[in-house]
């Protein structure tokens, strides 16, 4: 079997895995939440999220991978931080993004952070939650649109 095809199979299916999970926090498990008393939402969320985070992490790096794969095998680097490739970047973009959060960010600032704010301020610490998630899927999903127009021609 060729290994292409392989790779770009792992590639899709991990950014759907990892995005589909934004996506179901963003819309569904965050307003769902809401319904809880103020001082239950954080904690709730933090210990569902936990569980997420480990899989959105092997996902990132599966999707970095396999994407770092493709670039290399499809002879693509060629594309990049030029017009034509705009799509690549944005990809290339996403993903450092979310490894950036996901890596050294979450762990080493930003859970501190909300916990802290979360014992002051439950409505503060959650409405920040779901705005970083909203703003986070807007993103991906534009990405995800425009990378799936510039793979098949639209500059």
């Amino acid at each position: 079997m060729p290994l292409t095809p392989v790779l770009l199979a792992l590639h899709v299916l991990s950014i759907v895995y990892w995005i589909g999970g934004v996506a179901f926090v963003t819309t569904t498990l965050l307003p769902a939440l809401s319904r809880l008393p103020a001082r239950e939402r954080f904690g709730m969320f933090t210990d569902i999220e936990r569980r997420f985070g480990i899989q959105a992490r092997v996902l990132v790096v599966i999707a970095g991978s396999t994407g770092y794969g493709l670039l290399v095998r499809m002879r693509l680097t060629g594309l990049l931080s030029r017009g034509a490739g705009w799509w690549l970047d944005g990809m290339i973009g996403l993903w450092a993004l979310f490894a950036i959060l996901l890596f050294v960010l979450e762990p080493l600032l930003l859970h501190r952070k909300l916990t802290d704010l979360a014992r002051r301020d439950h409505e503060h610490a959650y409405a920040l939650l779901l705005r970083g998630h909203r703003a986070l899927l807007i993103l991906a999903t534009l990405v995800i649109f425009g990378a799936i127009l510039g793979a098949n021609g639209v500059t």
